[in-house]
């Protein structure tokens, strides 16, 4: 991501975070956006699911363009995540999308079809902090809708091996919105009844039904977001999220090491199902992130979780890929699954063959502001010193009172 954008170049405006390059907004968003889903560790909103690195992306590159302010950045990514889990919100899809299961004689529906949904809530918050007024806001999210991408979840979930693209390129989205705004700002005009009538976005996205007053019930007097976000505790699927955290509660409290475990029996929804989820077979990390023989195997070696679970020794570790031997998985649409524990650990210890077992919500599952920050640090460690990171801690807390944000991503500019 940072080399194609050293390739696409621009004007000297934003730092490309990482190097100590300079390029134009719309070449920071795209970095930026690929950078925020490289490990899949981002948080979550349902729906449509991964909406933060294509929503968010776009915002924090005009953010530091033109040196806002903590609070009109804190504004605008409420926005976008408002809008983009409001208008997922107002799209049926039905059937249409839905991917079959053979073997199984069902057909499921996926999160989301795909994530051109989130052109608008970037756009919109994009634009607001280039600072457009509502008309030039509408066409810039008129031009986004029109180059949003088309669904293609479905093709991801049935595809091994998973490209880097996975779900969808976050940072060409990122582009595409960054340039839909700098291009109204200009003048050029986009079409603000993209959202309407017969022909809206919503038929061209592959909706069987439009309920557009999901979008405007309660706008103005009510956020709906902040009770449908999600912090990823770990650097996967989020499908994995709390039979990780039980699986972590086992090995912890009982202190088992990876020699004492004999099996681990994890049982995930029908989503696991796809080969995407029981593949073996990992050599990116783009592949390890859905891989639940692979990230479970991580896991019980107590590696420490962040980016150290998908570097090129952690993917090549033999020590790791002998281990997926051990990982069973069950779904939820297995014969006596519900009786199943989540987890099941079956450990030698002390001379005595023992099963652990573990179901229900973790207590590690949500996380904490504390969690949040160490989390940020352990994502950092590779650009920041400890001293550095502290400062855009205190930094990120003190933000709405903050006059330039410029001066906070500064510190993810390499100067040396």
């Amino acid at each position: 991501a940072i080399r194609l954008a050293r390739v696409l170049g621009g004007q000297a405006e934003n730092g490309l975070w990482g190097t100590g390059d300079k390029v134009g907004a719309a070449q920071s968003a795209y970095a930026i956006g690929e950078l925020m889903n490289a490990l899949d560790y981002e948080s979550l909103l349902s729906p449509p699911a991964h909406a933060t690195p294509y929503v968010l992306a776009a915002p924090l590159a005009i953010a530091e363009m033109k040196k806002v302010s903590g609070k009109e950045l804190i504004v605008a990514t409420a926005i976008a995540h408002e809008l983009a889990t409001r208008i997922a919100s107002a799209m049926v899809f039905g059937r249409r999308f839905s991917v079959e299961l053979a073997e199984r004689g069902i057909a499921m529906s996926l999160p989301t079809p795909g994530y051109g949904v989130c052109a608008f809530g970037g756009a919109a918050a994009a634009g607001r902090l280039l600072g457009l007024d509502a008309l030039r806001i509408a066409h810039a999210m008129g031009i986004a809708g029109y180059n949003a991408p088309v669904p293609m979840v479905g093709k991801f979930v049935t595809t091994v091996p998973v490209s880097d693209a996975k779900y969808m390129s976050s940072g060409f989205l990122s582009l595409a919105q960054t340039i839909a705004v700098i291009s109204a700002e200009m003048g050029s005009t986009g079409d603000v009844e993209v959202l309407d009538g017969d022909h809206g976005f919503w038929r061209a996205f592959g909706c069987d039904k439009w309920m557009p007053e999901y979008i405007t019930s309660g706008l103005g007097n009510k956020w709906v977001f902040t009770d449908r976000l999600f912090y990823k505790r770990y650097p996967c699927c989020g499908v994995m999220q709390n039979a990780l955290c039980n699986l972590e509660e086992i090995i912890t409290t009982n202190n088992l090491l990876p020699e004492d475990i004999m099996e681990i029996t994890v049982k995930l929804n029908s989503l696991a199902e796809f080969p995407l989820w029981k593949t073996r077979d990992v050599k990116t990390n783009a592949q390890a992130q859905f891989s639940v023989p692979f990230v479970f195997a991580v896991a019980a070696h107590r590696i420490e979780t962040g980016p150290l679970w998908q570097i090129k020794e952690t993917i090549e570790d033999r020590r790791i890929h002998e281990f997926m031997k051990k990982i069973n998985l069950i779904i939820d649409l297995d014969d006596k699954s519900g009786i199943r524990p989540e987890v099941e650990v079956t450990a030698f210890k002390e001379a005595n063959k023992k099963t652990y077992f573990k179901s229900g919500i973790s207590k590690k599952y949500e996380m904490t502001d504390d969690d949040i920050t160490d989390k940020f640090r352990r994502n950092t460690r590779m650009l920041l010193d400890d001293m550095q990171a502290e400062k855009v801690i205190k930094d990120f807390k003190n933000l709405e009172n903050m006059g330039d944000v410029s001066n906070i991503f500064k510190y993810f500019n390499r100067t040396d």
